[in-house]
């Protein structure tokens, strides 16, 4: 995991798209929420909330939309620390209170007339959160004073709870940020980033969501993995493709080097142990190509593995195994953006 600071700017301006906030709640909160709100009414909150011990809460967001006949707040609560902080259900009690207090000082509201709050905290620390989500388990007293004590409920995301599986079955940009953030090697990453790009195409908005998107893959991935997407575009790329297809393209070359290269240092050594007894030139010059070709099929096979986890890969055995080099370099370009595994191997 990476730093709070960057965490908590990253994700403000990726919540502060509607389309993304749109995908949250349709994807990962309740169906009986998401059904009731008319998220074309989606609206921007602006201005920060402090709470009683006067800290502000900048980097949170809040939205507005329709829900039936009244207005639902939304607030999005970015938690990103290493450990679960066990004062969270008091802090929500808190911040919510200091929402109502601005919209209430505001003349947004009548007092007498309060609107709904879903509280949502995201989290995307190492441990896995095991922290109340109501303030009122935490408060202990006895029966006759439990009506007279405070309640309130706030929706949990814990990114890191969520299984591959789980994030890969729902097809959109969010769920593809969480299994970023979950990723644990390059050729993972590199896979999810795909995935992300795939999801993009046809969203309305594209562009727009395209640039905050993929400025933030990029400080990502160079945080987490050094090196990777050092080539990312600053501005948007002409044509059909997106940024984000774009820099998948080049990292995949660039794993397709790396897999080149553990290859070719693989092959020198049986060249020279095959040198020995065929003649040491000839023995190492075929070592050096065998190693270069079952370089590419590794990195081939690597990215193959994470993007379609659960694919057979027995029907297009002997496809790879008759494959060129040149087929192997277009095979993996393909791997790296492909919907399916069939699309992968598809005649153009």
């Amino acid at each position: 995991m990476t730093d709070a600071p960057f965490h908590d700017t990253g994700y403000k301006a990726l919540f502060s798209l509607p389309e993304l906030v749109q995908q949250l709640i349709e994807g990962f909160v309740t169906p009986d929420i998401a059904q009731l709100l008319d998220f074309s009414t989606l609206e921007l909150v602006a201005g920060s909330f402090v709470t009683p011990a006067m800290q502000s809460r900048e980097e949170d967001v809040v939205w507005r939309v329709k829900m039936a006949d009244t207005t639902l707040y939304l607030y999005l609560l970015l938690e990103f620390q290493s450990t679960p902080d066990a004062a969270m259900p008091v802090r929500m009690v808190q911040y919510v209170a200091a929402l109502y207090d601005s919209l209430i000082k505001e003349k947004r509201v009548d007092p007498r007339r309060l609107p709904p709050v879903l509280p949502v905290v995201l989290y995307n620390g190492e441990r896995r959160w095991r922290v109340a989500t109501d303030v009122g388990e935490v408060i202990e007293c006895p029966p006759v004073l439990r009506a007279y004590q405070p309640r309130l409920r706030y929706y949990l995301l814990d990114e890191g709870a969520y299984s591959d599986h789980e994030l890969a079955g729902v097809r959109n940009v969010v769920a593809g940020i969480f299994a970023l953030e979950n990723a644990q090697s390059k050729e993972e990453a590199l896979a999810v980033v795909g995935r992300i790009s795939e999801a993009l195409r046809g969203m309305p908005g594209r562009e727009r969501i395209d640039r905050v998107l993929t400025q933030w893959v990029k400080r990502y991935l160079q945080r987490v993995h050094p090196g990777a997407m050092m080539g990312v575009e600053e501005s948007l790329e002409t044509g059909e493709g997106t940024m984000l297809a774009t820099n998948v393209q080049k990292w995949a070359e660039a794993l397709l080097r790396e897999g080149v290269q553990q290859g070719l240092q693989e092959g020198m050594q049986q060249g020279l142990q095959q040198g020995l007894q065929e003649g040491m030139q000839q023995g190492l010059q075929q070592g050096m190509h065998r190693g270069q070709h079952e370089g590419k099929v590794w990195a081939l096979r690597q990215l193959l593995r994470v993007r379609f986890p659960d694919a057979d890969l027995t029907p297009y055995q002997s496809r790879l195994d008759a494959a060129t080099d040149a087929e192997l370099e277009h095979l993996l370009t393909k791997a790296a953006t492909a919907a399916t595994l069939d699309a992968v191997f598809a005649t153009e």
